[in-house]
């Protein structure tokens, strides 16, 4: 049975993502550790040992992330992912019982992705250090199969426990239908809005390890809150992504709504969601940081509101399955660079005769955005 899970799960993200590239992945994943830790052994302040507990680190929230897969099974119960089969609900048509099966299921998880991931990425740490790092691996290893473990077994029980709903159809009436059902999605679904929290929390958390670790990234901490606030812009794309990946086109197929309103209706989630996070990350970073706030705030709306329009232009409504495109995921980094990059290096420039350039570029930002929402609109009403 496990034998034929592996086989079932290589099928399936193979299928997913082009066939047989999907092989190369534990190469990519290889070839971006080797470069990462490359800088980080020449050019960072990273000693050894800590370079070794990230490592180990990294494990753990792999391990959690695959195990937090069997939170989907929640979220089919509840009918928030629609019409989708697992491999794991085979327990309802095969003479196996259900602990057998969550036990193969579980060891099956342990065995693929350790091979996928764990390995390819603990040889891109090893290599650059000389394998100064070889205890850590036992670290990494143990802290994996734990991750997956602990989030497996509150996957289980999430199936009995009853759901907060915070958010739900009786409370929220302030966007149109499908909006509505956008964000009542993700409230409803496994890991509420924490998840986006978490997603946002450890590209955030990436970020202040490269500025405040790397010499070279460290003239950003010359106007922190302003780099951060574009930085925020970028990010709350994974905002974008959990708000599609709930349903489809076709989940809508049965309603008399076209594509351009399901679209208009994404981009009105997208913004009630992104915004007021945008807003509370830039108030939070003041508690460490001082600078620009009133500036810091219009810079974090605008490269928001920007990243919604090229989103929307290059990604469309499969922003998940898009990113795994290079030549899309290239015309999506030239496009949001378009407005990042010259903002970013006027925060670490900046200095009162640069408000207007800033500005500028800001309202530029934010006029593609306003131009994509409203031209969706226009588009679907006419």
């Amino acid at each position: 049975m496990i034998r034929k899970m592996i086989k079932e799960e290589w099928r399936r993200n193979s299928r997913l993502y082009r066939g047989r590239s999907f092989a190369l992945f534990p190469a990519v994943i290889f070839l971006f550790s080797l470069g990462w830790n490359y800088m980080v052994v020449n050019f960072s302040t990273l000693s050894y040992p800590m370079i070794g507990n990230s490592l180990a680190a990294i494990a753990g929230l792999m391990g959690v992330a695959v195990g937090l897969s069997g939170f989907s099974g929640k979220d089919a119960f509840r009918n928030v992912l629609g019409d989708t089969n697992y491999i794991v609900f085979s327990s309802h048509t095969l003479p196996v019982s259900k602990r057998k099966l969550y036990l193969e299921f579980f060891i099956k998880d342990t065995f693929f992705y350790m091979f996928l991931v764990i390995i390819p990425l603990s040889l891109g740490f090893l290599i650059p250090t000389g394998f100064a790092i070889l205890p850590s691996l036992l670290d990494a290893a143990a802290l994996f199969t734990l991750g997956l473990m602990s989030s497996a077994l509150v996957a289980l029980s999430s199936l009995t426990l009853p759901s907060l709903n915070i958010v739900n159809y009786g409370n929220i009436d302030v966007l149109d239908p499908v909006a509505d059902k956008s964000v009542v999605d993700i409230f409803r679904s496994s890991g509420g809005f924490l998840k986006i929290l978490f997603s946002l929390g450890v590209l955030s958390f990436f970020y202040w390890i490269m500025v405040l670790n790397f010499p070279l990234a460290s003239i950003f901490l010359e106007n922190p809150l302003l780099s951060f606030s574009i930085l925020i812009g970028l990010i709350n794309l994974s905002i974008y992504n959990w708000l599609n990946k709930f349903d489809s086109l076709e989940t809508y197929s049965y309603i008399p709504l076209d594509s351009l309103s399901i679209a208009h209706s994404k981009q009105i989630a997208y913004l009630s969601l992104a915004l007021p996070v945008s807003f509370v990350m830039v108030l939070a970073s003041t508690l460490v940081y001082q600078g620009h706030i009133l500036l810091s705030l219009v810079t974090a709306a605008s490269t928001t509101v920007y990243g919604m329009a090229v989103a929307v232009r290059v990604l469309g409504l499969s922003p998940n399955e898009s990113l795994f495109h290079a030549d899309i995921f290239l015309k999506y980094i030239l496009g949001m660079g378009a407005v990042t990059v010259p903002l970013l290096y006027m925060s670490i420039i900046y200095s009162e005769r640069f408000l207007f350039h800033v500005l500028a570029v800001c309202g530029l930002g934010l006029m593609a955005g306003s131009f994509v929402l409203l031209r969706t609109q226009r588009d679907e009403l006419s």
